[in-house]
This record gives C-alpha cells, structure tokens and sequence, in this order.
C-alpha cells in the first residue's frame, strides 16, 4: 500500500508537508502543492480517512447543509463546486438539504459534534446563533448569507444590493425609462430599518433605488411588488401587469431568476412579448435560464468565488491558522445579457 512517506520521497519533501498540503493547507509555494498533487496522483495514493480521524481528531469531511436543491435554487449549482474546491484541499464533502425543516437543520447541525465532519457550510436560515454556537459542540462554521448586524460565525453573502444596481443600470443603458421592481417594497426597507438588521429583500430594493435615483428616474409605488420569489408568484405578476395588453412599464427587475422565469411566462400568456413590449432581468444565474424563450438575462452569482471564500475560511478555522473575530466577505456577481434584455441571439 502506498504510504505517505513514498509520496514525500516522490515528491522530495518531508511526510510532514505532504500531510499539509493534502489536508488542504494554503501556506506552501504553488510549485510544492503542484509537487505534492501530482505525487499522490501517480502513485494512487489516497488519505486514510479512519486514521486520519484517530490520529488528529478529524474525518477529513466537510459538509454543505443548504435549504433546497431543486434547479431554481441557486444551492444546486454550490454542489459540483464545493466537491472539486473540497477535493483540491484534501477534504471530501457531503451535502444535505433541509427543506426549510427547522428539526432537520438542528440534527444536521448537531453532527458537527458527534464528529462527523470537521466543518460546515451552512445555510440557517433563521436558526438562531445561540442554537447553532450549542449544538455544534465549537466546532466550525461558516454560515451562507447571514445578514446580521453581528455576526457570530464567519459568514460570506451574496451580492444582494450589488445585483440589483448592475440589473437595474443595464435597463437603463438598454433605454428603459419605467422600470419595475418585482419582490420587495419599501416596508421591507422600513422592516429592516426597525429591526437593525439588513434583509436580501431590502439589500436589493435598494439597489434598484440607487440606480433609479441616479438616472434621476421617478419611482412610482405601483412598480414595486412585493412577492415571494417563486415561479408561480412571478407568472402572476406577469399576468397582472400584462392585464388587457396594457404594460406601464418598459422594464422589469427580479429579485431572483425564479421570478423572472415566471414572469416571463405570465407576461407571454397575457399577449405581451419579451424583450419587444417589456425588458427583463433577473438575478443569481440558475442554468435553467439559459432554456427559457427568451433566454433570461440575469446579474450571474460567482459561485466558484463565493464556495472558495467560504471553504477558506472554514479551513482556517479547522487548521487553527484563524482564530479571531467573525469576519463577512461578498461574493462576486456579473452581468450576462441576453435575450430578454434585448440582446440578439447571435451574441450568445
């Protein structure tokens, strides 16, 4: 059996930076992680899990809990990205999905500390940090989109108000003038401005405000609906905007792709057409977008960005090489236009 002092004498390093640079460590050259790699890799060795475990308190696993992984869920497309960044820092990784059921969420955060992996990526949607800081024994965390004011674990979050200023300067740029903004109004703001904690609904509200405001564009009340973000919400949305051919609007802002999705299809149902009479665009870049007719435009979430900020974070805590306050970083986001949004299809 391969062992990993044969790696080390392949790779002409020590066992020691051998065990490093497998277990995911960042603080060795590119040259000697290259070394190292490619050793394991010709000679088939693979990590020893169950010793790994007993000799250092660890399972070499970490694990992603997400809320949902059907296509509209921007999670679903975390998963093929969080097992190649896991598997290129020596870990494996295993995903749950917890449906929004609080019980599941506290046994899924519970393992943490039966030791059934080092760490994990969560997605807690409400769960509150006393709760999630008991049941997961110190271990570490790093949660997805915690908003708070606070925050008691490291956190990276989406883009919220970024998306929709990008969304919403394009409109602008394509000639849009009465611009709709479809999932949130301005109570969310008012929510948000009482409680002291940002939410995704008014983070992205916001945005939209901003590049309306700047273009020196009027807001009317009526352009801003606040709905769940679920196809179905949206296909409504569009039927009623739609209602007897008559748009008010020219363009339209969705706060995630479902919506737009959704929208789109209302709108076509009501006889309106898409990008002629109304431009859309939507937001996160779920690859169903790519297949609707129109195909979407939308403000694309950096998923590769946002599992690799996160996965870097949790392994400092891990290795120990971090052990300060919280700390929040965004992920990245970029504009692909396409059709909905006038794009001609030749520029695809």
């Amino acid at each position: 059996m391969v062992t990993l002092k044969d790696v080390a004498e392949r790779a002409g390093v020590s066992p020691a930076t051998v065990s490093y640079v497998l277990r995911g460590g960042r603080h060795v050259s590119k040259w000697t992680d290259e070394r190292v790699r490619k050793a394991a890799n010709e000679l088939g060795y693979a990590t020893n899990m169950a010793a790994r475990s007993l000799k250092y308190g660890r399972t070499g696993v970490i694990e992603l809990v997400v809320r949902g992984l059907d296509v509209s869920s921007i999670y679903a497309k975390m998963v093929t990205h969080v097992k190649h960044a896991c598997s290129d820092r020596g870990y494996r990784s295993l995903v749950m999905q917890t449906e929004q059921d609080s019980r599941t969420l506290r046994d899924a955060v519970g393992e943490i500390n039966s030791q059934s992996c080092d760490g994990m990526l969560l997605d807690a949607f409400g769960l509150p940090k006393d709760v999630i800081d008991r049941l997961n024994g110190n271990r570490a965390i790093v949660l997805l989109d915690d908003l708070s004011k606070r925050p008691a674990f490291d956190t990276v979050v989406m883009p919220h108000r970024e998306s929709s200023l990008i969304a919403t300067r394009y409109l602008i740029e394509r000639g849009c003038r009465r611009i709709a903004f479809v999932g949130a109004d301005r109570s969310d703001l008012q929510v948000a401005a009482g409680s002291g904690e940002d939410s995704a609904r008014s983070l992205r509200l916001e945005g939209y405000l901003q590049a309306m405001e700047e273009a020196g564009l009027a807001v009317r009340p009526e352009w801003l609906i606040p709905v769940d973000w679920r196809y179905f919400v949206g296909v409504d949305v569009g039927r009623g905007l739609a209602c007897d051919g008559r748009l008010d609007v020219d363009g339209v802002v969705c706060c995630n792709d479902s919506l737009a999705i959704g929208l789109i299809r209302g709108l076509a149902d009501a006889g309106a057409r898409v990008p002629d009479d109304v431009m859309v665009v939507g937001s996160d870049g779920v690859t169903v977008g790519e297949f609707t007719v129109p195909r979407l435009s939308t403000v694309a979430l950096d998923v590769p960005d946002l599992v690799n900020k996160g996965l870097g974070m949790l392994i400092e805590r891990i290795d120990g090489t971090y052990d300060g306050e919280p700390r929040r970083v965004t992920a990245g986001c970029s504009l692909v236009a396409k059709e909905s949004a006038g794009e001609s299809a030749s520029a695809d």
